[in-house]
């Protein structure tokens, strides 16, 4: 029988020190979880941006790069990336930026047509074009002659450059010319792997 008092005692003292929750207090203990896990759903997003090798917010890269060139005037296009700029009477749309591949893209149209042959002033144009925005061997190898031209189709070809140092991890992909209904496009571009 004493046994059984102390257990009846006992389970009494267990019961009564227990704390009881109000409902506010148990929605709170939910709102602190679901906090927790938010918290910690952030946290692996932003980790997974920190698998990006090189800096992928095109618009800022972007944007740093045509202040170094002292560029002013231009239009951020949200849907595609790109920066557009007015450059001697030509649009240019351009960016940089990349999470495994560092990208320098710059495209152009321009009213000088080819028609098959690399004219001196479409050359001039291009050349131009790449030393503005720090292409620096396109611009030097355009200014001794040093390409190779290819032809793709009938209406394009591609200007090849030799890589002088492939330690640098820099890769070009050459500049690619693509006639248009009497209209120019120029796409040049680089990347750092």
């Amino acid at each position: 029988m004493r046994k059984t008092f102390y257990y009846i005692v006992l389970l009494i003292i267990t019961l009564s020190c227990s704390e009881k929750k109000t409902p506010s207090e148990n929605s709170n203990l939910k709102n602190s979880k679901s906090d927790t896990v938010l918290k910690t759903e952030e946290i692996n997003q932003l980790e997974d941006n920190s698998d990006c090798v090189f800096e992928d917010d095109y618009k800022k890269v972007t944007e740093d790069w045509l202040n170094d060139l002292e560029i002013k005037k231009y239009v951020w296009d949200p849907k595609t990336n790109k920066a557009i700029v007015i450059y001697n009477g030509d649009t240019l749309t351009l960016y940089r930026g990349g999470c495994n591949h560092f990208i320098s893209s710059v495209e152009f149209k321009t009213a000088i047509y080819p028609n098959k042959t690399l004219d001196t002033t479409l050359l001039r144009k291009i050349k131009e074009v790449a030393c503005k925005f720090k292409f620096d061997n396109y611009c030097k190898k355009l200014s001794e002659g040093l390409y190779k031209k290819t032809e793709n189709s009938n209406s394009s070809f591609f200007l090849e450059f030799e890589d002088d140092n492939t330690e640098d991890n820099l890769f070009f992909n050459g500049i690619q010319i693509i006639e248009k209904e009497k209209r120019t496009s120029i796409n040049i571009s680089e990347y750092y792997n």
